[in-house]
C-alpha cells in the first residue's frame, strides 16, 4: 500500500468562472462523488460561499458521507491566490473574488480546515501525481481555455513563490504592442493564446466584412461566437476559422517555446478546453515551441496532453491537504 492510500477521504472544490466542482477524493485519488452547480452572478462574496458550500454538501451526501467523515477541505480556485493568508487577491472571471479571505471564510462555514491555491497549480499537482504518477520531476502544466494558466514542478516538488502565485504563466508578455488583457495590462500570453482571444479575433475579422459559416453557426449574434463554435466551423472546411485556430496554435508554440527555455522541462502537459480542438492546434503548437526553444532542450521535452482533464485540479486540491505537493 502506498503512502497516498492511507490518507481519510478530501472534499475538494473547484471555483471557476462559470462552475463550481466539488468532489469527494478517496485513497489513492478515487473520486467517490461530484456534484457542479453554477457560479453564482453575483458580486457578493458571501453568495458565493453559500453557492459552494451547498455544492460541497451535494458530493458528500451523494458519498453518503458527513462532514466529519474527511480528512479536510482542499480549494482550488480560478486567479492571484495568496497561499499564506489564504485571501484571493484577484480573480478576473469571479466577479465576488477581490481580496477575499476565501479560506477563513470556507472554514467557518464548512467547520472543517480548508487549504487553498490556484486552480492551474493544483490541476498540475493533480496530473503529477494522479495522471503520471511522479514519474518525471520537472513538468510544466499550462491550461489553455477561457484564460491560460500554468502549474510549475521542479526538483519534485510544487514551485508555489513567495506567496503563492508561481506559476501565472498566462500573463507573461509576449508582444508588446499587442491586445489589451483581462488582468489590465496588454500583450499578454492570455490575450493572444487562449479561447477568449481566438474568440475575439474570430469576431474582429467578421465584423470587417469576412465571411464564414460562424455568422450562420451564431446565429448572426457575434457574442455567441466562442472557441468551440470556431473549432466546429474549421471542422468544416471554413477558411476563416482555420486560419483562426493556426494563428491561435502558433502563439501557443511561441508561449510554450519560452516556457521550455527557462524551466527545461522532462515533460510540458497541456490541459483546458483548447485542446479539444486537437491536432489542428496541438500539431503545430508543438512543432512551434520546438524550433522556438534552444536545440538541446527542445529535443528532450515531451510535449502532450492532460490525462485527467476536468478533474486535475480537485484532485489536486486533494494531493495539496495530503501534503503531496513536495513540500
Amino acid at each position: 500500500m502506498t503512502q497516498n492510500e492511507l490518507h481519510r477521504p478530501v472534499l475538494s472544490l473547484d471555483i471557476g468562472g462559470t462552475k463550481i466542482a466539488a468532489a469527494v477524493v478517496g485513497p489513492g485519488g478515487r473520486l467517490l462523488a461530484k456534484a457542479r452547480v453554477a457560479t453564482p452572478d453575483s458580486a457578493v462574496e458571501g453568495v458565493l460561499v453559500d453557492v459552494a458550500a451547498k455544492a460541497a454538501r451535494q458530493a458528500l451526501s451523494q458519498a453518503s458521507l458527513e462532514m466529519r467523515d474527511v480528512e479536510a477541505v482542499g480549494v482550488s480556485c480560478a486567479g492571484i491566490i495568496n497561499t499564506v493568508d489564504g485571501v484571493v487577491v484577484y480573480s478576473p472571471n469571479v466577479p465576488a473574488l477581490r481580496r477575499t479571505p476565501l479560506r477563513s471564510m470556507l472554514a467557518e462555514r464548512l467547520d472543517k480546515t480548508v487549504r487553498l491555491a490556484n486552480d492551474a497549480t493544483l490541476a498540475a499537482l493533480g496530473e503529477w501525481e494522479f495522471g503520471l504518477h511522479r514519474s518525471v520531476s520537472d513538468l510544466v502544466y499550462v491550461t489553455v481555455s477561457t484564460g491560460i494558466g500554468g502549474g510549475i514542478i521542479a526538483g519534485g516538488r510544487l514551485l508555489d513563490g513567495a506567496c503563492g502565485a508561481g506559476g501565472e504563466v498566462g500573463h507573461m508578455t509576449i508582444d508588446v504592442n499587442g491586445p489589451p488583457c483581462p488582468c489590465g495590462r496588454s500583450g499578454c500570453w492570455e490575450a493572444l493564446a487562449s479561447g477568449r482571444a481566438l474568440a475575439e479575433r474570430t469576431v474582429s475579422r467578421l465584423e470587417e466584412g469576412e465571411t464564414s459559416i460562424i455568422g450562420e453557426l451564431s446565429g448572426g449574434e457575434m457574442s455567441n461566437v466562442d472557441a468551440h463554435m470556431v473549432a466546429i466551423a474549421a471542422h468544416e472546411g471554413d477558411r476563416l476559422a482555420t486560419e483562426m485556430i493556426e494563428s491561435t496554435a502558433f502563439y501557443v508554440g511561441v508561449g510554450l517555446g519560452n516556457l521550455i527555455n527557462i524551466f527545461n522541462p522532462s515533460m510540458v502537459v497541456i490541459g483546458g478546453g483548447l485542446t479539444k480542438i486537437g491536432e489542428p492546434l496541438m500539431g503545430p503548437a508543438s512543432r512551434i515551441a520546438r524550433e522556438r526553444a534552444y536545440v538541446s532542450t527542445a529535443g528532450e521535452v515531451d510535449i502532450r496532453t492532460a490525462l485527467l482533464g476536468d478533474d486535475s485540479p480537485l484532485l489536486g486540491a486533494a494531493a495539496l491537504v495530503w501534503g503531496l505537493d513536495g513540500s
